[in-house]
């Protein structure tokens, strides 16, 4: 464990939450560049299409190119925005991917976690019911993240939801971004990533649900390496994409009904196991009093906040 003299110490905590804010402003920067040139790429080489654009049928033309473009352009922007990260753990990448688990990983253990990415997932769309219930007439959480989706469920855009989605946002997050801040601890470093992880999404919905998946997640690959949250984000993403491409009723109510089950089951573990738990969270506090301060304290972090929170405000009003 470093010795920090209390000076540099609330200078280094400052210094590295606010360039990791600031890396995630340049990576959105990035990102949203990349997106704007590929879906342009993607709508120019469509020859028949744009020819319709200059026709009366403008709407449709430009829905369907809309579509078809979303799945390439958000693999071409997360590609280009992870540059960013990969410029700010260089070689580490590798070896926080490689690293070896702090304690073995069984099968047992896996299946639980499993069960829990499940639970947060039921016990999030019965807050989100509730909540679209209480919301003025027109507005729906819910309504807009679903037609915020609707381009992605694409061949492409399945991809990138499953598969490519997934790997990169764990090498930022439980790579670069939660690898950079645990020399302040785990706890601290679990939690300002996942807290960067859900206002990334920027879709009001997916905020605080990214959040506490993010815990999850960073806590496994605090525990088991990061090949472990990689394989939790795919089983979580796949199955949310499997849940709403399916027109089969019965299926839809045997997934709900699975998610309860998975719910139960995780807090009937959560009771059972509750004193590990509360040891390993001892295990990974901040190692000096005043870190959460001092981090909290950074204006690029809130800044960054705000904008992802207007950015996913004006998207729902838009949609």
């Amino acid at each position: 464990m470093k010795i920090y003299d209390w000076g540099l110490f609330r200078r280094d905590v400052r210094r590295d939450v606010r360039n990791t804010a600031l890396f995630m402003f340049f990576f959105y920067a990035i990102y949203l560049v990349t997106a704007v040139i590929t879906m342009a790429v993607v709508m120019v080489s469509d020859a028949s299409s744009v020819s319709d654009l200059l026709t009366e049928d403008i709407t449709g033309s430009v829905e369907g190119l809309m579509d078809g473009a979303v799945g390439p352009m958000s693999i071409a922007a997360i590609a280009a925005g992870s540059c960013v990260f990969f410029i700010l753990r260089k070689q580490r990448f590798i070896t926080d991917l490689a690293m070896p688990s702090a304690e073995p990983l069984t099968p047992k253990i896996f299946i639980i976690l499993v069960l829990a990415t499940q639970a947060i997932q039921l016990i999030y769309a019965v807050i989100i019911t509730i909540v679209d219930e209480l919301l003025p007439e027109g507005l729906s959480l819910s309504e807009s993240y679903g037609e915020a989706m609707d381009g992605l469920y694409t061949p492409l855009g399945i991809l990138y939801i499953v598969i490519i989605g997934p790997i990169f946002e764990e090498l930022i997050f439980r790579g670069a971004v939660m690898g950079n801040l645990r020399r302040y601890g785990d706890n601290f470093a679990i939690l300002f990533s996942s807290i960067l992880f859900g206002f990334y999404h920027a879709i009001v919905l997916q905020i605080p649900f990214g959040f506490f998946v993010g815990l999850l997640l960073g806590y496994a690959a605090s525990r088991w390496s990061m090949r472990v949250s990689i394989a939790l984000h795919i089983i979580v993403n796949g199955l949310s994409v499997l849940l709403s491409v399916t027109d089969n009723e019965d299926f839809a109510t045997l997934g709900g009904l699975m998610m309860f089950v998975c719910t139960a089951l995780t807090i009937i573990f959560a009771i059972k196991w509750r004193d590990t738990l509360k040891a390993r969270v001892r295990t990974g506090r901040a190692y000096y009093p005043g870190t959460y301060r001092y981090g909290f304290s950074s204006i690029a972090f809130w800044l960054f906040l705000a904008c992802m929170t207007a950015f996913g405000l004006v998207q729902m009003t838009a949609l």
